[in-house]
């Protein structure tokens, strides 16, 4: 009989995840990757968390990840039950980055002048509570604007930001993310690195865990979202009828597009 602990997506799963990559690989945030320059170490995994729903599950993950000594990145985005300062100070405590998913464009409507000025106006909000210096689009799946083309127009540097964590990594990053509700990128629409074509590939967590352990890679990039790794059988079918109803608006807003 299948258990709770063995399905996917669960807490018990990314505590699995955690460990494994506690024993192989040095753990970076995005600051500490962008700052580096040729000192990267060997073997080195970006843990990213992009805190699209609540904020209370992103604690859960964080104090799990500060358990095997992992150090993450969590972007929030500027919303309601999202920006949470007693939480988004709690995990900057454990000795996490935060950054800020914004999604200036999407929310204007492409009104570009309108989108700089909101986030101005949201990275303010941000480094009043913590210490703010990279950032991270928010997807925006059913929006025609790509909150990346702002900075076709505008320099995030000129708002004291370090990096974007697409736009300012490397090419040569191995790029895994939990977007659809698994690693193969099949239900991603934006969630990719401009220009990077991915050599290897993971359906499951099982699958990315045995690649992790295999040491094969001198780098992982991994973005998760938090509100998807549950802990208990109630949330996780929730999340699953979620996830597969936005699956397949998406694929349908995909054909739309062609």
């Amino acid at each position: 009989m299948l258990s709770f602990k063995n399905l996917d997506f669960t807490t018990h799963k990314f505590r699995q995840l955690c460990s494994v990559i506690a024993d192989n690989y040095t753990s970076l945030t995005m600051t500490q990757y962008f700052t580096a320059g040729n000192d990267l170490p060997e073997r080195f995994v970006l843990m990213r968390h992009d805190v699209d729903g609540k904020a209370g599950p992103s604690l859960r993950t964080a104090i799990i990840e500060k358990e095997f000594d992992i150090h993450a990145t969590y972007y929030f985005r500027a919303k309601k039950n999202i920006y949470v300062p007693e939480i988004i100070q709690q995990i900057e405590g454990m000795g996490h980055e935060i950054g800020y998913h914004y999604e200036t464009l999407s929310d204007a409507n492409g009104d570009y002048e309108k989108a700089i000025r909101m986030f101005k106006e949201e990275v303010e909000r941000f480094r009043g509570i913590c210490n703010l210096r990279t950032i991270s689009m928010h997807g925006a799946s059913f929006s025609k604007y790509d909150n990346r083309d702002l900075w076709k127009v505008y320099d995030f540097r000129d708002f004291g930001i370090i990096g974007e964590a697409y736009l300012s990594l490397s090419e040569n990053l191995n790029y895994f993310t939990d977007t659809g509700r698994g690693w193969n990128s099949k239900n991603n629409l934006r969630d990719f690195i401009p220009g990077r074509t991915q050599k290897f590939t993971a359906e499951t967590t099982d699958d990315l865990i045995r690649l992790i352990e295999s040491c094969e890679l001198d780098n992982l990039y991994i973005t998760l979202h938090p509100d998807r790794w549950t802990s208990t059988p109630l949330r996780w079918g929730f999340f699953w009828f979620q996830d597969l109803a936005f699956n397949l608006a998406k694929k349908s807003f995909r054909m739309m597009r062609k």
